[in-house]
């Protein structure tokens, strides 16, 4: 696994200049309330180049005319606090999972730069950090505020933002990469398989929850991302995230669910009948969006656009539309799918990449039509995650039911005894 992180650093340091500098930062657990912090998850790109996964660590490496140096900044061992909150990590430790031989303490930082900046062999012109923000107004990065202090003690020195050089690197999974995924999806289908047999029993979509919660501990995993289990009309809502409603048997619920392995991600997308049978209106909607999962995702290969693959879907389901009377005319069917078909898919769940991309071997991509008609009570989406292959695709996600006699029988089996 170290080999791993080792080839992404060589190869990303490779696509720079010489006489550049690269910091980057694991990040650190986000203020909640009073001497409360949020649950502190690492920050993907400095986890891609290193496999580290506390907080408060930071990489540099300088790429030189003859090799790059690589330093890794720790926390000194506090023998009071890790009392409270266990020990940090050992030098030894952060060599064998990085693979980076010299370990400093967080405290070396500044002059271990200064150093590098005033040396007359190998002083940067430029320093590179991950300065993305998803938006404007979030708070600022500790690289942000890293960038500021740059610019004010070393002004002659660019600054430039190397997170979509690092995107670029990460949507293309390596075979360890694509193991953990279908590792995410096999502790997901377990979760799935168990929540569709006790769904009978339930009376809120928190219990329905509750089962995928249970699983994921069980294989001492977490979650993706926050689930939806939105039942009835809440299906209409893309993101709906309360789970709190109550549940009728005459309803489908939605469930957009995945675990996390090794921090990588599975994202599926399942609907399926409260009461255990699809009604024949629901099997209407729920067969136009399953047909056209099935189609598009023929379509996901090698040197096609996600845009042509939505173009596709949206197409398709506006034929649905049609022949099962809910719209009139294609234009309308707008009203009823509302979203693009996929995204990137790997140690984010919305990974890095553009959604409107060529796909190229070594993509993972989720394929997700879905139809949301709220004045019907609603909603149903089917997510599949494709592996773009060389030849084509490989559906990593197909051993989890979604055929609608299949989901009836496993759903009503316990009531056979």
């Amino acid at each position: 696994m170290k080999d791993f992180f080792i080839e992404n650093r060589k190869t990303f340091l490779e696509g720079l200049r010489d006489n550049s500098l690269v910091v980057l930062f694991s990040g650190k657990a986000p203020h909640r309330s009073r001497d409360a912090y949020y649950k502190y998850d690492v920050d993907k790109n400095f986890y891609y180049m290193t496999g580290l996964e506390r907080e408060n660590l930071i990489y540099m490496a300088i790429k030189s005319t003859s090799e790059a140096q690589e330093y890794l900044f720790i926390e000194k061992s506090d023998p009071i606090l890790e009392k409270w909150v266990g020990k940090k990590l050992s030098p030894e430790e952060a060599q064998d999972v990085s693979g980076v031989k010299t370990v400093l303490f967080k405290e070396e930082l500044k002059p271990k730069l200064n150093s590098i900046v005033q040396s007359t062999m190998t002083a940067p012109g430029r320093i590179y950090l991950d300065l993305f923000r998803n938006s404007p107004e979030d708070a600022s990065s500790t690289a942000n505020i890293f960038a500021a202090y740059i610019k004010d003690s070393y002004p002659h020195i660019q600054i430039r933002d190397c997170s979509k050089k690092i995107a670029a690197q990460r949507l293309i999974k390596s075979n360890w990469e694509v193991e953990n995924i279908k590792r995410a999806i096999s502790i997901t289908k377990s979760a799935y398989e168990l929540m569709l047999q006790k769904v009978l029993s339930c009376t809120y979509e928190y219990q329905v929850e509750a089962y995928l919660d249970f699983c994921f501990k069980l294989n001492g995993t977490d979650h993706a991302f926050e689930t939806i289990a939105a039942s009835g009309k809440n299906a209409a809502v893309l993101h709906y995230v309360k789970n709190n409603s109550p549940l009728s048997n005459e309803n489908l619920i939605l469930l957009d669910f995945g675990a996390r392995y090794r921090n990588y991600c599975a994202d599926v997308s399942r609907t399926f009948p409260v009461g255990g049978r699809f009604s024949d209106r629901q099997k209407k909607i729920y067969s136009v969006v399953l047909d056209t999962l099935k189609e598009t995702t023929k379509m996901m290969k090698p040197d096609v656009s996600m845009k042509e693959v939505n173009d596709f879907a949206r197409g398709m389901l506006a034929k649905g539309a049609l022949e099962i009377g809910l719209i009139k005319e294609e234009a309308e069917i707008s009203n009823y799918y509302y979203h693009g078909i996929g995204h990137p898919l790997g140690l984010d769940t919305h990974d890095v990449g553009d959604r409107d991309i060529i796909l190229k071997p070594g993509m993972v991509f989720t394929c997700e039509p879905g139809l949301y008609i709220e004045s019907e009570g609603i909603g149903v989406r089917i997510e599949d995650d494709i592996l773009i292959t060389k030849d084509g695709n490989e559906n990593l996600t197909k051993d989890l039911i979604k055929e609608i006699d299949e989901i009836e029988e496993l759903m009503n089996e316990s009531l056979e005894y």
